[in-house]
This record gives structure tokens, C-alpha cells and sequence, in this order.
């Protein structure tokens, strides 16, 4: 099969959607793989780099396209993009209950999309662990410094002195992005509260974390919580379905000013009613004096970082689509999770629920 690895366009998106160790194992097993110029560059690897193991620079995205059947990205693919991906295949962070245009851009021109986000195995997401880690590291780390006063914040050490109180943060969610909040949060030494509706897991993280306040969340407790709230995180994901909305912007009167809004769930749309996607030039923006910070690719941060455990988790996957193409889903159940769009059909249930769109049964399909 032939491969395509165009450069990253978003705003500081620094990432790449296959590095070399993955292009290497792509080309032993007799396939052609198509690089940007650059396209690696800021995650660490050159042009050399790839040549060695056997790829093809190309000057522009556009005959990365061109020669290739299967596009590798790491975010969901522009309008323009999509116009060049008529009858092709991508395999991509895509988050389309977050857009009703890219979902039916996408159907219009025939390509057929696999989503990173829903591939699935015993109801884990393989493909989202390595950036929800990273996400929730840094979804605390970028908000210590949103906190000085020097950054227009309310002036707070996260972790207080031996005279004075630590900061107070509040994570929704206990799931991968909200585990790892909570680490570097406690590990900061703020005083951490973190909520889910899954009291089995919540039990789970105060045996491993004791030092961190757990309840169940419900909107009578988020609305005590947030009147001494110096940061909360929004960690919440319902697998490719657009987040609850759990913090309203009436309940922003229960905030102190200066207070920071963190929504990692924003790729889904976002679990708060004023959250509107930012990027890393312009990551903040106030709402009633409340800062909010909802920065869509996070990990680009930390490129080296987050190319490379990407690449851990989707090269198998990867692999299998270049060997077997489109027909074998039918026996990768997890991979078949991951097919949203196919032959004009949207397949992923929650994504039509999102937008009030047609679904299609994918085995019906297939």
C-alpha cells in the first residue's frame, strides 16, 4: 500500500503522524511510504532520517496526497484536506461529534475515516491513552502558571507554603486525563479533589492516591466545590459523543474571580457551556472574569514526547491497515470500532446522535 504523511497545518501542531521506527516496519513489509518535507522535523526527525528506512520526501502536502491511498495524521484533516482525500483513507484523531461540517464534508467526499479516538478493545481506547496521559499532565502544569499574578491569574503558589494554604483543584473525571491531573496535582502538593459517577473507580483511586478527596459527581457537589476552587480540570469523555455539559455559565457566579477553567474535553466539544476551543498562540480567554483555558491539541507541546508514545500505540494498527486494507476489519473487531465514515455512510452511532445525521450499521457495510 502506499502510505502518505503530510506536515501537521494547525496552529502549533508540532507532531507527526508516523516517525520513522513505524515508517521502517511500513517498508520491511513491501509498502511505500510517502513523507512531507519536514514533516517530522519538530518532533526530532529529519528528512534523513526517514530516507534511511526507505521513505520518499515530497515538497507539498498536496503530492503527499496525490500518491498515496492511505493518509497518516495525528489531527483531524482541514476542508481543504478532505477535498483532497475524495475516494482515500485516513487514519486520524478525528473527534467529529465536536463538527457536523468536517462529518459531512468527509461523507460528501467519499472517505473513507478512521478515528484514533473510537478504536476500542475490552473498553479501552489504546489510541487516546498516550495523549490523555500527556493531556492531563499538562492540563495542570500549563494552568500553575495562568495562576501568578504576573499572568493576570489570582496570585497563588499550587502548592502553598509552610504558612500558607495550597491551591484548590477540582478534577471532573476519573479517567486517564483525569488519573494523570491528579498525579501532577498532588504531586504538586495542591489540595485535590477529583469527581466521577463510577464509585468503583473512585475507590480504586483513593486506596492507590490517599491523599486525594474523592467523591461522586453530581451537580449539587461540583456547585460546593467550586465557590473555593482555584483550577478545575474538565476530564470527562464519552467514547466519540459529545461530553455532558457540567459546568453551566450561571454556575461560573460560584467562582471566585480569576478562577481557571481547564476543559482536555474539549477536542469532544467541551464539558463546559462557555468552553470554545483555544490554540497555544492564544490559549486563554476570559468568560465573567473566569480565565478559561481549552487548547485542542495539548500534547503538541511536548512533541518529541507525544509523537513517539503515538507511534507505540498505532503502529500495529497501522501495520494491519497497510496489510489488509479496508476488508480487514471484518476480523480486527477494535479497528472496526474506529471506522466512522465509509462509501458516503456515516457508521459511528454517537457521532449521527451528535449531529442529528443518519447512521448506518457498519456490518452491513463491511
Amino acid at each position: 500500500m502506499k502510505i502518505g504523511v503530510p506536515k501537521e497545518i494547525i496552529s502549533q501542531e508540532y507532531r507527526v503522524g508516523i516517525n520513522p521506527k513505524t515508517a521502517k516496519l511500513l517498508v520491511d513489509n513491501s509498502h511505500e511510504v510517502f513523507v512531507e518535507d519536514n514533516a517530522g522535523i519538530h518532533s526530532g526527525y529529519s528528512n534523513s532520517d526517514y530516507q534511511q528506512v526507505g521513505c520518499t520526501i515530497l515538497d507539498e502536502a498536496v503530492d503527499v496526497f496525490d500518491a498515496a491511498e492511505l493518509i497518516v495524521k495525528v489531527k483531524e484533516p482541514s476542508f481543504e484536506e478532505v477535498e483532497l482525500l475524495k475516494n482515500k483513507t485516513i487514519f486520524t484523531y478525528l473527534h467529529l461529534s465536536s463538527s457536523k461540517e468536517l462529518t459531512e464534508k468527509l461523507l460528501d467526499c467519499n472517505t473513507t475515516s478512521i478515528a484514533y479516538e473510537t478504536v476500542s478493545i475490552d473498553n479501552e481506547l489504546p489510541m487516546l491513552k498516550p495523549m490523555s496521559e500527556i493531556a492531563g499532565r499538562l492540563a495542570v502544569l500549563d494552568c500553575i502558571s495562568l495562576l501568578k499574578k504576573s499572568n493576570q491569574g489570582k496570585g497563588k503558589l499550587i502548592s502553598g507554603t509552610s504558612l500558607a494554604d495550597p491551591a484548590n483543584v477540582v478534577i471532573l473525571g476519573a479517567g486517564i486525563v483525569g488519573v494523570n491531573a491528579l498525579e501532577i496535582s498532588l504531586g504538586l502538593g495542591a489540595n485535590t479533589t477529583i469527581l466521577d459517577i463510577n464509585e468503583e473507580r473512585l475507590l480504586a483511586i483513593k486506596e492507590a492516591y490517599p491523599k486525594a478527596n474523592t467523591a461522586i459527581s453530581t451537580s449539587e457537589t461540583i456547585n460546593k466545590l467550586l465557590p473555593n476552587a482555584d483550577i478545575v480540570v474538565g476530564a470527562v469523555l464519552t467514547v466519540g459523543a459529545k461530553p455532558p455539559t457540567l459546568i453551566t455559565r450561571e454556575m461560573l457566579k460560584l467562582l471566585q474571580p480569576k478562577s481557571i477553567l481547564s476543559d482536555v474535553s474539549i477536542d469532544q466539544g467541551g464539558c463546559f457551556e462557555t468552553s470554545k476551543a483555544t490554540t497555544h498562540d492564544n490559549p486563554t480567554y476570559e468568560v465573567d472574569d473566569i480565565i478559561h483555558y481549552c487548547v485542542k491539541n495539548i500534547p503538541s507541546a511536548v512533541p518529541f514526547t507525544a509523537t513517539d508514545a503515538l507511534n507505540e500505540a498505532t503502529r500495529p494498527y497501522i501495520l494491519h491497515l497497510a496489510n489488509k486494507g479496508i476488508v480487514g476489519l471484518e476480523d480486527n473487531s477494535e479497528l472496526k470500532m474506529g471506522l466512522n465514515t465509509h462509501k458516503g455512510h456515516l457508521l459511528n452511532r454517537e457521532v449521527a446522535e451528535a449531529h442529528s445525521l443518519n447512521h448506518t450499521d457498519l456490518n452491513k457495510i463491511l
